[in-house]
């Protein structure tokens, strides 16, 4: 294994309700670092409030953490992109590049509410793949109705979309019902990605390798390579993630 790549964190300083200043941001990557984490994608809101947030603005903060960050943890790879509150005009803002996509790739970080209906979900999946973009859908594991209706997790598979949980919420910490469907999901290989979502150092910290190694552990080192590095990789590189 060569690191793990944390594909949403909300990391980036002071420009939504993740890390609050650049000291926390350092701090918290060199916790995402002595956890192996190599490689970190910041990936602020888009909703509500945030959207005041311009891209020229989040590009500004994320150079000014790059160039603090270089003499801390040189080897640390960081990338930009945005994790996207889907509303009808989400689409039409990342085709115009009013928001981001991770790392100015086809790829877009895509969110719901946790009480979203199924037609809303997979309208925002649908528009989303129509405008030419590959929506990820964020800590899929937290919307209610993907919970209880499994015919709609195999729908946004079918549409294109690819599947991300939350590393806390595979090893428990989020209630045995969420588990539970993590891991059903990981039976059957039908999650692309897990990642932080970290905020903070303590309630929602940057750490993945608790949760690789029980992945690695139950679905074999094939699998927790792809969740935790490959796959991530192919994003940023804006390759086919197979």
């Amino acid at each position: 294994m060569r690191g793990f790549t944390d594909i949403h964190t909300h990391l980036l300083p002071g420009v939504d309700d993740g890390a609050e200043s650049m000291s926390q941001t350092l701090r918290l990557l060199r916790m995402a670092w002595d956890d192996g984490i190599r490689t970190v994608i910041l990936t602020p809101h888009y909703r509500g409030r945030y959207k005041k947030n311009t891209p020229a603005m989040l590009k500004e903060n994320f150079d000014w953490l790059r160039e603090m960050a270089a003499a801390e943890l040189p080897d640390m790879k960081l990338y930009l992109g945005q994790e996207i509150a889907y509303e009808s005009d989400a689409p039409e803002a990342m085709h115009q590049g009013r928001v981001l996509t991770i790392n100015g790739s086809s790829y877009a970080l895509l969110e719901f509410r946790t009480n979203s209906l199924r037609s809303h979900i997979i309208t925002g999946v649908s528009e989303t793949v129509r405008c030419g973009f590959v929506p990820i859908v964020a800590h899929v594991e937290r919307y209610d109705i993907c919970r209880s209706d499994p015919s709609l997790v195999e729908e946004l598979l079918d549409l294109g979309a690819l599947l991300q949980f939350n590393a806390d919420s595979v090893l428990g910490s989020n209630g045995f019902a969420v588990k539970r469907f993590c891991h059903k999901l990981l039976k059957g290989r039908k999650a692309h990605f897990v990642a932080s979502d970290a905020h903070d150092a303590v309630h929602r910290p940057p750490r993945l390798r608790d949760c690789f190694l029980k992945i690695h552990k139950k679905y074999g080192a094939e699998y927790a390579e792809e969740l935790f590095y490959s796959n991530a990789q192919a994003v940023i590189e804006n390759q086919t993630v197979d």
